[in-house]
């Protein structure tokens, strides 16, 4: 495909003025120095943050140690008097504290089975149980209350 070619201006023509050039104000951009605040906040906040962190992990941490110490000197604290009640229950020292006061080891270490109907009686004689409830026993026939006492426990001896 051909293009046609231009065709300029005739050559007897006055070559035209050229025009004046002149350097226009160049604006600044301001940019790059809002961008460097900016950025300068953004660390400074950062760092201000992080001493702030560090400052409420140490005070925790402190809290922390002194909650372990408290908690070490009650575990302490527990085994010496567990120590202790241990020394208290031992049979040799209640032997020993039992024969000033006149008393004798026992013999045997069975236990001696009463007669439902006498505990039924003493307590029917006695008129007052002493419970959690605090009731008062109604007079009637002995077998009654045993009864009724069973009935409470359960069958439980």
């Amino acid at each position: 495909m051909a293009v046609p070619l231009r065709r300029s201006a005739p050559a007897s023509a006055a070559p035209a003025a050229k025009p004046r050039l002149s350097l226009a104000s160049r604006r600044r951009r301001r940019w790059p120095l809002a961008f460097g605040v900016v950025a300068t906040l953004i660390v400074l906040a950062g760092l201000l943050g992080a001493a702030v962190f560090h400052t409420q992990l140490a005070e925790r941490q402190l809290r922390i140690d002194a909650l372990e110490r408290a908690v070490n000197a009650e575990r302490e604290r527990f085994d010496e008097l567990r120590y202790r009640r241990a020394e208290l229950r031992s049979p040799v020292r209640l032997a020993d504290e039992a024969d000033p006061l006149g008393m004798v080891r026992g013999d045997t270490g069975e236990f001696v089975d009463v007669d439902p109907w006498l505990v039924a009686r003493q307590l029917a004689a006695a008129g007052v149980v002493e419970d959690h409830t605090r009731r008062v026993i109604i007079e009637t026939d002995p077998l009654e209350q045993f009864s009724d006492v069973k009935r409470v426990s359960a069958g439980q001896p």
